[in-house]
């Protein structure tokens, strides 16, 4: 059966776990613990569900529920005990248990109706847990709509209104204020649309076989006069015959182009920007590696971890009062997740920073690209000898 469920199995009695092995091991990927210390610790693995007993020599399986459900409320945790009593289930409930066994219900039950039972509860607690990411993130963008989006309207109207009472005092400054508070506004809610398309799924996407060298020297093309005008000296290294990657070359360009484009943001003038391509392994499966490597502000620490969730702002503004919209790497983390790769940024530099983003290539063109590789070596080879045998044809005759 593909994509088994991971099951701890928590019971002090062998003979038990070896019968409910029997029973469901062809259905799900079991893991077994025999003691309470064993089951705490194995539980804070994350499992899909956890069958666990009450009674242990060295603890209590009512308290380690407990514990589970207060680090994941949506585990899916079901005592199974030889405890009969309705004191037993209230205590295990209460504790947050999803579902009670009694012992010989466990035993003697057809394990078809045990197997659905599990099934059933571990997709209750998996729809219950989208749900409230669900309803968070809604909150969160109404929080956002309500401040981010408002809140400049406010500024552009009180400039407006300025101007309808004044309309010949300091006109100049004001038209450039309502000019750039627009322009930031409608970045703002590109930004935020673009993002909501890609997080719902509902933005085209176009993959065929690509070298990402592509998109990398169009973004180094559109964004190297930003650079030279804040006196940035951009320099790229990007590796020859790389494996193809299946991707949508506006969505890589796009990603390249933001990490750039932030890189520039918060580098001071005369800095220095490292944009670099290798072909790259992750977790044992073959890819390319796009890294934007900077000496500017650098990340805090406390940032490293949350700089990638959308509406999180490390800085406000760049290095020259440069804004942003909150959303770039979010946007970034998104397109390479669409991709199957992943977007991080680098161990804690002294200075500035860098961002990796690795993107799988099929072994079917890492192959083909091998073999073209290979081919082509060989008619180079070919060639140089056909022009020494050229030339020594030539010598001889020559020669005669």
């Amino acid at each position: 059966m593909k994509n088994r469920l991971n099951v701890l199995l928590a019971d002090d009695e062998d003979i038990i776990r070896r019968r409910v092995l029997m029973m469901l091991g062809d259905t799900f990927h079991f893991e077994q613990a025999a003691t309470a210390r064993a089951a705490r610790e194995s539980a804070q693995k994350g499992y899909d569900a956890i069958l666990l007993d009450i009674v242990f020599p060295d603890g209590n399986g009512i308290e380690i529920c407990r514990e589970v459900k207060e680090r994941d409320p949506h585990s899916t945790v079901i005592i199974s005990s030889s405890m009969e009593s309705v004191d037993a289930w209230n205590e295990a409930f209460r504790a947050g248990a999803d579902g009670y066994l009694e012992k010989r219900e466990l035993l003697g039950l057809d394990p078809r109706k045990i197997v659905l039972m599990i099934l059933n509860l571990v997709e209750r607690n998996r729809l219950r847990r989208q749900a409230e990411e669900t309803n968070r993130r809604q909150a969160e963008l109404l929080a956002v709509l309500s401040h981010d989006v408002r809140a400049p309207f406010q500024t552009l109207l009180g400039t407006i209104e300025l101007l309808k009472k004044n309309p010949d005092h300091d006109a100049t400054r004001n038209i450039e204020t309502l000019y750039q508070c627009a322009k930031d506004q409608l970045a703002f809610i590109n930004s935020l649309l673009e993002f909501l398309r890609l997080e719902s799924g509902m933005a085209g996407f176009r993959r065929s076989p690509m070298d990402v060298n592509l998109p990398v020297n169009q973004s180094l093309q559109r964004l190297g006069s930003l650079a030279a005008r804040k006196e940035i000296s951009l320099d790229s290294k990007l590796q020859e015959g790389l494996p193809k990657i299946e991707g949508d070359i506006a969505r890589i360009s796009q990603l390249v182009g933001n990490l750039i484009n932030n890189a520039i943001k918060f580098t001071p003038r005369g800095g220095m920007l490292k944009v670099a391509t290798a072909a790259a392994y992750k977790h044992d499966s073959p890819g390319v590696e796009i890294s934007v490597e900077d000496t500017g502000v650098g990340i805090k620490p406390e940032d490293r971890e949350r700089i990638f969730q959308r509406f999180h702002r490390a800085r406000d503004m760049g290095t020259e009062g440069e804004t942003g919209t909150g959303l770039g790497l979010s946007i970034c983390k998104e397109i390479a997740h669409l991709h199957g790769g992943t977007l991080e940024v680098g161990d804690k530099k002294p200075i500035g920073a860098v961002f990796r983003a690795w993107f799988p290539a099929p072994l079917s063109n890492v192959r083909n690209d091998a073999e073209a590789s290979t081919r082509a070596a060989s008619r180079s080879v070919e060639a140089d000898r056909g022009t020494a045998l050229a030339s020594q044809l030539t010598n001889r005759a020559e020669a005669l």
